[in-house]
This record gives structure tokens, C-alpha cells and sequence, in this order.
């Protein structure tokens, strides 16, 4: 059965888009998760002794556990925000990311085109797709790179649920985060 043409119509990421997006997907990674647990697993215990320290002494101690207690909660709260800059530059450098661009999705290939050019390519060069809910695709033909569509520029009577469809007759592993 052959697929009418999905057509995705001005497809553009803002700033603010791009840093929501992919701080979601840096926070569901599990190295990132791992990390925080163990910041977090310091922190607590960090607290914990300076807190039994206060119960023991009836005061705040002296030592270096205070000024670590600090640089720690001080460093988790920075690490969301330094994470966040980083975003902001990546897509300050990111011109094609400005662009709007029209995708077409076909039983054979993925194309798009906007200001600076055309491109096209095989679904056999799609390796994984990341559903970011609720409106984002991101479809990697390699690690480093990704085409960004916006589910919300779907034209009608196209639906998620029908790219969703195309990417499993393509064999292209999806995940939603």
C-alpha cells in the first residue's frame, strides 16, 4: 500500500524550543540520572553530617564539611543553569536550526528544503527516532546530528500516529521521553 506524502510545513525551532527539547533528553539519559543520584547521595550525606555535627555540638562546626556542603548545593543548582547556556550556544551556532523547513515524509525517503538548500535521504539512513512529548520527533541519521519535526506543523489529514506507523515499517527503533 502506498503512503500519501506526510507534509510537515514550516518547521522551525526556536531558541527556547531547542533548549527545552534537548534539556529534556539530557535529563532522561541514564548517565545523567546516575550522575544526579550521586550528587544528590552526597549532598545528603554532606547535610546529614553537618546536621549531626550542630545536634552534638549545639553549634554550626568549623570544619571543612561546611564550606564542602556549600560548594556541593552550590554546584547542583549551577549544573541546570551551565547545562542550559550550553544549549543556548549550541543552537546560537546552529544556523539551520533558524531556518524554516518543510519536510515530506514518503515510503522511500525524508526530504526537506528551506533558505539554504534541499536535502533528502533513504529511511536506511535514519537510525533511531525520539519522540519528545508532546510535540517534537527527532530523527538521528547519525549520533552527533538530528532533523527536528515538529508534530504541531502536520498538515492534514497526516497524524502522528501516522508517522509513528512509517517509522515502524522502516524498522527504526523509537523511544518517547
Amino acid at each position: 500500500m502506498k503512503l500519501h506524502p506526510i507534509i510537515l510545513s514550516g518547521v522551525q525551532l526556536s531558541a527556547n524550543e531547542f533548549v527545552a527539547v534537548n534539556f529534556r533528553l539530557w535529563r532522561a539519559r541514564p548517565r545523567t540520572r546516575l550522575n544526579h543520584w550521586i550528587l544528590g547521595a552526597a549532598v545528603g550525606l554532606l547535610a546529614l553530617r553537618v546536621g549531626l555535627e550542630v545536634y552534638q555540638n549545639g553549634q554550626f562546626p568549623s570544619s571543612s564539611s561546611l564550606i564542602f556542603l556549600a560548594v556541593a548545593v552550590l554546584y547542583a543548582l549551577l549544573r541546570f543553569g551551565l547545562v542550559r547556556y550550553q544549549l543556548r550556544r549550541g543552537y546560537a551556532r546552529n544556523t539551520a536550526a533558524h531556518q524554516p523547513t518543510d519536510f515530506t515524509l514518503t515510503d522511500t525517503e525524508i526530504s526537506g528544503r528551506n533558505t539554504l538548500g534541499q536535502f533528502s535521504g533513504k529511511w536506511s539512513l535514519i537510525r533511531w527516532a525520539v519522540w519528545v512529548q508532546p510535540d517534537w520527533l527527532l530523527l538521528y541519521p547519525t549520533e552527533t546530528a538530528c532533523y527536528y519535526l515538529n508534530m504541531r506543523c502536520l498538515q492534514a489529514p497526516a497524524t502522528p500516529a501516522m508517522v509513528a506507523q512509517l517509522l515502524t515499517q522502516h524498522h527504526i527503533a523509537q523511544r518517547r521521553v
